[in-house]
C-alpha cells in the first residue's frame, strides 16, 4: 500500500527553504507514531534536510531515497532511480511517501491512503503540495488538536 504523509498549510503550503515552515511538536509526534518501524520513501532533498536536522536518516525506519543522481549512496539507505515502476508494484507493507514536492506529485496518483495534517494558520513558504481531487478519497479519520486537523483519507476504489 502506498501512503502519503504530509502537513499541508493554507493554499497547499508544505515547505520553506527545504524545511517545514512551522514547528508543531504534536505533528512531529504523529509523524513518528505513523512511520516508526515502517518504510519511508523520499526524494534526495528531503533526505538531506532530515540528515541536516538529525545528523542521520530517520531512526527505526527503512529509508528509500528516490533520486536521479546516478552515484547517490548513503549507509543503510536504499536507492531507487525510477520511481514510477516502484509505485506500480504490489506492496504488502505500507510505504510512506514523505516528500518532497516532486515525489508527492509523482506518487499522488498511486496513493491508496493520505495522512494529512491540515495546518489551520497562515505561514510563508515557497513549496506547495499538488492539488488533490478529494472525490477520489473518503475521510476515514479526523481529529482536531489546536491549529491542526489530523485527517486520514482512503482512496475510493
Amino acid at each position: 500500500m502506498i501512503s502519503i504523509i504530509v502537513a499541508i498549510g493554507k493554499n497547499n503550503l508544505i515547505g520553506k527553504g527545504n524545511d517545514l515552515p512551522w514547528h508543531y511538536p504534536e505533528d512531529l509526534k504523529y509523524f513518528k507514531e505513523k512511520t516508526l518501524n515502517k518504510t519511508v520513501l523520499m526524494g534526495e532533498n528531503t533526505f538531506y534536510s532530515i540528515v541536516n536536522r538529525l545528523g542521520k536518516p530517520l531512526p527505526n525506519r527503512r529509508s528509500i531515497v528516490a533520486t536521479l543522481t546516478p552515484d547517490f549512496k548513503y549507509p543503510h539507505v536504499e536507492v531507487i532511480n525510477d520511481l514510477i515502476p516502484f509505485l506500480k508494484e504490489e506492496h504488502r507493507e505500507e510505504i510512506f511517501i514523505i516528500g518532497g514536492k516532486q515525489i508527492y506529485k509523482l506518487a499522488l496518483p498511486y496513493a491508496d491512503r493520505l495522512y494529512i495534517t491540515h495546518v489551520n494558520k497562515d505561514y510563508d513558504g515557497d513549496v506547495f503540495f499538488p492539488e488533490i481531487d478529494f472525490d477520489n478519497y473518503s475521510l476515514i479519520s479526523k481529529k482536531e488538536v489546536g491549529e491542526l486537523t489530523f485527517c486520514i483519507y482512503q482512496r475510493v476504489k
